[in-house]
């Protein structure tokens, strides 16, 4: 017999199995999973009086709240697609995305329906105010729809459209189906270990590959979520609610990095970190804090994290954080990872040879919604190609060295960005370095931009003389430069083309700063 594999048919089980367990904590404000499930079943009745049909795309934009949860539980019952956009994307990337999505309906945080309202309204589709409590009251007098799966349900149909960024250029909107996200869920319980004690901080927006698929994980482990509207209260937030598990990127990590600043958690706390390669004293200043961390690689494309290394498997290395530096193997359902070069042939496992990663796994999405040219060129031959160039190491790890396009080339000879971004973050100073290449008559020329640690006072020029003993002269920066912050994407991804905007046509054999 088959059925449909579904993150669904879990989430109804947690419904009835943990009824009286806590499964969303904000504040003081506690919801058992009875609840949960008592507002699942109305927002499925209101979605559906609404006009929602089997497959109707249900356009999400709000930060992470219990109203954003209940939303990723409500949504594919109703048997709708959630469309998550970011809402720190700018006014016209929403604007533009909310159209490009094609929404039968709309959820919409009210704080920021000011930013898309006359959008929506030419588009002539019901808008759902949430983040308030005329939802709830809203929600309170309908009658609850029965908690099933879907009828006819197809899990190679979408689940979710995840929009990469807020470009209006050339719109990616990632179509994860159920069976995507049902696989996703089975690898973070097994390598997170995640029961029904497991306490979760979503940091990373829940627009971001809908959590990494912990919206649906933590649910079918009956564990409690809490939603964290603003990532700069991390801190504060780990040390209530009882917080076991954390998913970030190293860049929302970065003011955890200054040890003197950063006192041992009040309890471990099981780490996922993706999105970037930390350095291995970043890896240490979050051990030494209490974090037990996983490092991981994925994309959007991938259904979030699909590789992982963790420190739990390697207890009997001196200093684990150079291999936990790496992004590791695939995970349990991770499918086949590949690093291969230009002619195809898979790279020698020598730490050495760059290659690119090219993947073929139940994670891999169903294409890019409306968008076809892109999906053939990412998928060929039944391989995603990421685009993200990589060593492989005799362990068999793999260690990300940069994307494609990020590859220097100076003097002829190839450079990693990542490789002198190793070295700066070296320097006890460094909180943050980012490193990209100036164009000129000579080839590239590296550019560092380099953020401190409050109270940090060091000189770029300084920084430059660190480095110098570590790297070739040709692979050493040309400039380097102190910032306050860099820029970021909405899920915390460094922007490197601004960065590159801000060297373009100036001299790149300056002095540091």
């Amino acid at each position: 017999m088959n059925t449909p594999l579904t993150p669904l048919e879990p989430m109804l089980r947690a419904f009835t199995v943990f009824a009286d367990r806590t499964a969303v904590v904000q504040g003081g404000t506690f919801v058992r999973y009875a609840e949960l499930a008592y507002r699942t079943a109305r927002l499925v009745t209101l979605l559906r009086q609404h006009g929602l049909q089997a497959g109707g795309h249900v356009l999400l934009i709000s930060p992470n709240t219990p109203d954003a949860l209940l939303a990723f539980h409500a949504v594919p019952l109703a048997g709708g697609v959630i469309v998550p956009l970011n809402p720190a994307f700018g006014d016209d990337a929403l604007n533009f995305l909310s159209v490009h999505a094609d929404p039968v309906v709309a959820l919409v945080d009210t704080a920021h329906l000011h930013r898309v309202q006359d959008t929506l309204k030419s588009l002539d589709i019901p808008v759902i105010l949430t983040g308030g409590s005329d939802f709830h009251a809203r929600l309170g007098v309908l009658i609850p729809a029965p908690l099933r799966l879907p009828e006819n349900l197809d899990e190679d149909a979408p689940i979710s459209i995840n929009y990469t960024s807020g470009t209006t250029s050339d719109p990616k909107g990632v179509m994860l189906t159920h069976r995507n996200a049902f696989l996703s869920l089975g690898n973070l319980l097994y390598h997170l270990n995640l029961r029904p004690h497991s306490v979760l901080l979503h940091v990373l927006p829940l627009a971001h590959g809908n959590g990494w698929g912990f919206v649906w994980a933590i649910t079918a482990a009956g564990a409690t979520h809490v939603p964290l509207p603003d990532p700069t209260e991390l801190r504060e937030a780990l040390r209530g609610q009882g917080i076991t598990h954390l998913y970030a990127s190293p860049s929302l990590l970065a003011p955890l990095t200054d040890l003197a600043a950063s006192p041992a958690l009040p309890r471990p706390v099981k780490l996922l970190l993706a999105g970037t390669s930390p350095h291995p004293r970043v890896l240490r200043t979050l051990q030494q804090q209490g974090f037990e961390v996983l490092h991981g690689y994925g994309l959007t494309e991938t259904s979030a994290v699909m590789v992982v290394t963790d420190q739990a498997d390697l207890p009997d290395l001196p200093d684990v954080t150079p291999v936990l530096a790496r992004q590791g193997h695939p995970m349990i359902f991770g499918g086949q990872l590949e690093v291969v070069l230009d002619s195809g042939a898979a790279v020698p496992h020598d730490g050495q040879t760059p290659g690119e990663i090219i993947i073929r796994s139940n994670l891999v999405m169903k294409g890019y919604y409306k968008n076809r040219a892109a999906t053939r060129r990412a998928i060929k031959q039944g391989w995603l190609h990421t685009g993200d160039l990589a060593v492989v190491h005799p362990d068999c790890r793999v260690e990300i060295l940069d994307r494609e396009g990020d590859l220097l080339k100076v003097q002829g000879q190839p450079v990693s960005s990542a490789q002198i971004e190793a070295v700066l973050y070296r320097h006890p100073s460094v909180r943050e370095a980012v490193v990209v290449a100036a164009r000129s008559s000579e080839g590239d020329l590296p550019v560092a931009f380099v953020t401190l640690h409050p109270g940090a006072q060091i000189l770029g020029r300084e920084l430059l003389g660190f480095c110098a003993p570590h790297l070739p002269a040709h692979a050493l920066p040309r400039r380097v430069q102190l910032v306050p912050e860099l820029p970021k994407t909405a899920s915390g991804k460094v922007l490197k083309h601004v960065l590159r905007a801000q060297v373009r046509d100036k001299p790149g054999v300056q002095p540091a700063d």
